[in-house]
């Protein structure tokens, strides 16, 4: 189990916020739905590129820039399944960074020593390593949702973003399906976060994301709601809430057999995880 939260520890991504200027309220919702490109510094002359129907990637060869182009649309293909967004085209095609190593990507990127990958903007910077295939189903589904939500969207409903990351990036890795199943387990189901703190909480170190049963918890909740309503009303459910719609309204508007609102789907979920 050490080894295993040693890798996951090492994999860990960091989501990076968009910067915003003004502080006028509405000039800043304006600001995070602009597309932004991130500061960081790219691959060394020699770099190859391989442009998919989705993606524009860049790594170090020509077969790892294929093997990895093909991962990421892999992905992104159960991605947008799983989350029922099948009429979504993206603007353009996402930009995708593998860089040498964890080196060249601290030193380029400027993320902090635990950042094992980053979504920014439109783009999404990874490198080289055994988390690879984690992080890319994490920060991939933070591209997707905030583009499809609207960034400033987004941000207000974090469980939500965060919790369809978790639960992509374990469909997306053995290792992390098995490390938060535990985490629920053992951490989640003997003491689940009440869902009034759970949508207002969120951990502030990311460099503590798969130590703290938050994650697991969000991870847990929005696989909960897309097994037992269907990827297509998670969609509906998305739509409502990109709309404006309180969170309860969307709930009761979506799943109106299943859940009325938070409360009815907490009692819900907590039937399945402590049984």
């Amino acid at each position: 189990m050490k080894t295993l939260l040693a890798l996951l520890l090492l994999c860990c991504c960091g989501c990076v916020d968009v910067p915003v200027e003004g502080s006028v309220a509405g000039s800043a919702a304006k600001a995070l739905t602009q597309p932004v490109e991130s500061p960081y510094q790219g691959l060394d002359p020699g770099y190859k590129t391989e442009e998919t129907a989705h993606f524009s990637l860049k790594a170090y060869s020509t077969s790892l820039a294929v093997q990895y182009s093909s991962l990421c649309e892999q992905n992104y293909t159960r991605i947008m399944q799983d989350l029922g967004l099948y009429s979504f085209v993206p603007a353009r095609p996402y930009n995708v960074v593998v860089y040498r190593d964890a080196a060249e990507y601290h030193t380029k990127t400027g993320q902090p020593d635990w950042s094992g990958g980053a979504a920014y903007g439109n783009a999404l910077l990874l490198y080289e390593g055994e988390g690879l295939k984690a992080t890319i189903g994490h920060e991939m589904t933070h591209l997707v949702f905030n583009e499809y939500m609207g960034l400033s969207q987004a941000a207000g409903l974090r469980w939500i973003n965060e919790g369809a990351a978790v639960y992509e990036e374990s469909r997306s890795n053995q290792a992390s399906a098995a490390f938060y199943a535990e985490k629920v387990i053992t951490a989640v189901a003997p003491n689940p976060i009440p869902f009034s703190q759970m949508v207002n909480l969120v951990p502030q170190n990311e460099s503590e994301r798969n130590v703290d049963r938050w994650y697991a918890q969000v991870g847990s909740v929005v696989g909960f709601m897309i097994r037992q309503g269907g990827s297509f009303s998670f969609s509906i459910f998305l739509s409502k809430l990109r709309d404006g719609v309180p969170v309860d309204k969307a709930l009761e508007d979506t799943y109106s057999g299943l859940w009325k609102n938070l409360d009815d789907l907490e009692r819900s979920w907590k039937l399945e995880v402590q049984r």
